[in-house]
């Protein structure tokens, strides 16, 4: 038996591997036929011979091979991995990241089980987040998942501790407890300032700048983080009339949940403020790397430069 789990969604793909491993140890007693493999780093010889072994003292065997697709040197000396599995085994190829145009996914995609985690919408999230806090003992308050959402962002395994402390706390999760104990995530906090700096809030750019500077953020790392929200803002700005958020995320390669976000932030801006500070965005970042401008200015000069025109396209026009 073979399969091939892949996908974005590492805390999903790992909850499944781990229920798995649960199963195998409680069918067969023990752990003793139970393999990982670091296929990053393993050699033919002894990916061959993890998949080959028999059983012992077991009836079966259960082998995790972890990203081995990106093993090229390894991935090409075996040929096909999925047609050295016997009987006995049951074989997991893992992989987070793999391009499917590459001759190791369409392998493993022959395998007889193959499952895609994918990123989870903001719908999906909010469900999860609530089934988890009612596992952990709790409930949530109303706009407590809401406010978690838009604090930790949409990462499942900063989610998942969150929740743990915010139940540990106190079992009602209320908005209140959330603000107090959760910490904005940078890219919560570039997003807050991308948001606030289009739509011409300069104050309020300069606050989420602020918060960015006290979590010691590299300016390099702002600067294409606020390249990679406008650009994000502006495809949502110009994508069809109608088109879902699954559909924008596969097109523009964003999680369900950005896209969704984007899509809702999208309306509140004009595009040619979008368009214009994404151009400056990347001609700020050329002056850094060239040695024309220091980061810290750039960044600086960026919100002010974007957060004027914004407002400015916003003033209404007087007629003569």
């Amino acid at each position: 038996m073979t399969l091939f789990f892949y996908g974005p969604n590492t805390y999903l793909m790992r909850r499944q591997i781990d229920q798995m491993v649960a199963a195998f140890i409680k069918k067969t007693g023990s752990d003793l036929g139970l393999e990982r493999v670091d296929g990053l780093v393993a050699k033919p010889d002894g990916v061959r011979a993890a998949l080959q072994a028999t059983p012992f003292l077991s009836t079966s065997r259960l082998v995790i091979i972890d990203g081995l697709a990106a093993n090229k040197a390894t991935f090409e000396k075996l040929g096909n991995p999925l047609e050295l599995v016997p009987q006995t085994t049951v074989a997991v190829f893992v992989e987070s990241a793999v391009d499917q145009r590459t001759t190791a996914f369409k392998l493993l995609g022959g395998a007889n089980k193959v499952v895609k985690f994918e990123s989870q919408t903001s719908a999906q999230l909010t469900l999860w987040c609530k089934r988890l806090i009612e596992e952990a003992g709790g409930t949530a308050e109303r706009g407590a998942i809401v406010e978690l959402l838009k604090l930790a962002g949409e990462d499942q395994w900063r989610l998942s501790e969150e929740i743990t402390k915010l139940v540990n706390y106190s079992p009602q999760v209320t908005v209140e407890s959330v603000r107090v104990l959760v910490v904005a995530s940078p890219e919560v906090s570039i997003f807050d300032l991308v948001e606030a700096m289009t739509a011409g809030r300069t104050a309020d750019a300069y606050a989420a700048r602020a918060v960015l500077a006290n979590q010691k953020q590299d300016d390099i790392y702002v600067l294409s983080m606020i390249q990679w929200q406008l650009r994000n803002l502006l495809l949502a700005k110009v994508a069809p009339s109608g088109i879902t958020s699954a559909e924008l995320a596969k097109a523009a390669g964003m999680s369900p949940y950005v896209a969704g976000k984007m899509q809702s932030a999208a309306s509140n801006h004009a595009q040619e403020v979008l368009t214009a500070g994404l151009k400056l965005a990347i001609d700020y970042e050329h002056e850094i790397k060239s040695g024309r401008r220091a980061s810290e200015a750039a960044v600086e000069q960026l919100i002010y430069r974007v957060s004027v025109a914004a407002a400015s396209s916003r003033s209404p026009r007087r007629t003569a």
